[in-house]
Order: C-alpha cells, then structure tokens, then sequence
C-alpha cells in the first residue's frame, strides 16, 4: 500500500516556501527570465502606451531595441504614426520601425504575419491622410500603399535590412500580401 502522507510530501517538493515557512504557491520548473518579463511588460497596452511616451521623448523605442537585440538585426530608430481611425474618426498613435528605401520613406504592415492587416494600414486604406514623428518632429503625412514592380523593388531592399519579414510573409501568404506604405510630405 502506498503511503499517502509520503506522496504528499513528494508532491510539496516543488512548491516554494514562504518566510513563515508555510508552504507557498507552485513555483514552475524553469524560472522566468527578466528579460521574459520586460518583454511581456512592453508588448502589454500600459507597455506599449509607455514606449509611444518614451519614442515621443527621447526619439527611441525599448521595444524596437528589445526585439532588435532578440532577432539579432541591426537597431532601426522607429517613428511614431498617427492615423486617423476608419470607424471612430479618433487619433490613433503606434510605434513603427520606417525604412528609407528608393528614396523613398516607408513602413510595412507586417502585423507578424498574422492573417489581416495592422488597425493601422486599414486606417490609412480609409483616410491616406496621417502625421509621422521622426526624430523627433512631427510632420504630416500622405500614405500610398506600394503595388506592382514599386513594391517588389521596396520589398527587395526592406527585407535585405531586416529580413524578418520574410518570415511574416510566408506565414501570411496564403492570406494577404504585406503591404509597403509609402509616406510622403502631404
């Protein structure tokens, strides 16, 4: 017969232990890192306010930095786009990495590849019209979405300076084409 008292024990072994010495909650196997940690703090919606609030200020994004450091692809300073929302008519902010490429000023509506298209790209669809802050200026701005050879030749050299996006491609490809946003001086 089994002695229930010694499975119990067992059972407690991988439970912490308060300072009373009572036992406490279950601790998992592998600890969280830190690094985990910040990364779920950024990507939450307090997170993402607070890295529009540090971009605005400071013309840097921890998010950006942090995903950056992850992916092991050189830091692109990112810029703050305010859309003008399709339904509510609102001001709505994100944080996007922007690409000079062809001369041109542009910014990818990747979503990571997801099926549909960033709140974002869609707004702009509605309303081209928008502001872009990039070093920390603020300037307005007019979205045209990139198509045919344009946007084979900016998506050559977007994915040549962050190739992630290849990745988000094939994952979205049986559902859209990630679009190439160009921004011009309205």
């Amino acid at each position: 017969m089994v002695d229930l008292s010694e499975a119990f024990r067992s059972s407690l072994a991988h439970c912490s232990t308060r300072s009373s010495g009572k036992p406490g909650r279950f601790r998992y196997p592998r600890p969280v890192k830190a690094s985990e940690r910040i990364v779920r703090l950024l990507v939450s919606p307090g997170g993402a306010k607070f890295d529009r609030f540090v971009v605005r200020l400071a013309g840097h994004s921890l998010v950006s930095w942090v995903f950056a450091r992850a992916e092991g692809v050189p830091y692109n300073p990112p810029a703050l786009l305010t859309t003008i929302g399709s339904v509510s008519g609102k001001r709505r902010t994100v944080v996007l990495p922007t690409f000079v490429a062809s001369g041109k000023l542009c910014v990818v509506g990747s979503r990571g590849g997801l099926p549909s298209d960033p709140y974002w790209a869609r707004n702009l669809r509605a309303e081209p019209r928008g502001w872009i802050r990039a070093k920390r200026r603020l300037r307005p701005v007019s979205a045209r979405f990139a198509t045919g050879e344009e946007r084979e030749a900016l998506w050559k050299s977007i994915t040549a300076e962050a190739p992630i996006y290849l990745e988000y491609q094939g994952r979205a490809r049986a559902h859209r084409e990630i679009p190439v946003i160009v921004l011009s001086d309205a």
